[in-house]
C-alpha cells in the first residue's frame, strides 16, 4: 500500500503494455496516426475540452513526436501516460487507452492505475 504525506492532487497516471504487432519498427507517432478517434472521443467524454484548440489530432501528433517511444518489431513495452506529466499525449492516453485493445499495428493492454 502506498502512503502519501503532504499535498495530494487529483493527478493520475496509468500504465499500459503496448505491443508492436508488425515486423517493422514502429513509434508512438505511428500509434497516434492509427487512432485518430481517441482525441475526439476524449473531447466528447470530457466536454470541458470540446472547444480547446490544443486538443486536436495535429497537436497530439506533435506531443507524440516530442515524447516518442520506439517499438522494435514484435516488441512490448510498458508505457505510462498521465495528466500530471504536462503533455497532451499523456493527458489523453491516460484516460482513453483504458477502453481500447489496440489498432492495426498495435495491441494495448491495461496494466495498472498509478496514483
Amino acid at each position: 500500500m502506498k502512503i502519501r504525506k503532504g499535498f495530494v492532487s487529483n493527478s493520475s497516471s496509468t500504465s499500459f503494455t503496448i505491443t508492436n504487432l508488425t515486423d517493422k519498427e514502429k513509434t508512438l507517432v505511428d500509434f497516434v496516426k492509427e487512432t485518430p478517434h481517441l482525441i475526439e472521443d476524449f473531447k466528447k467524454e470530457y466536454d470541458w475540452h470540446k472547444d480547446d484548440k490544443d486538443f486536436c489530432q495535429e497537436k497530439l501528433l506533435i506531443s507524440a513526436k516530442e515524447n516518442n517511444i520506439i517499438f522494435k518489431p514484435n516488441e512490448s513495452k510498458c508505457c505510462i501516460f498521465g495528466d500530471e506529466d504536462g503533455t497532451l499525449v499523456g493527458h489523453v492516453y491516460d484516460y482513453m487507452l483504458r477502453d481500447i485493445t489496440g489498432s492495426k499495428s498495435f495491441n494495448v493492454a491495461f496494466d495498472e492505475f498509478l496514483r
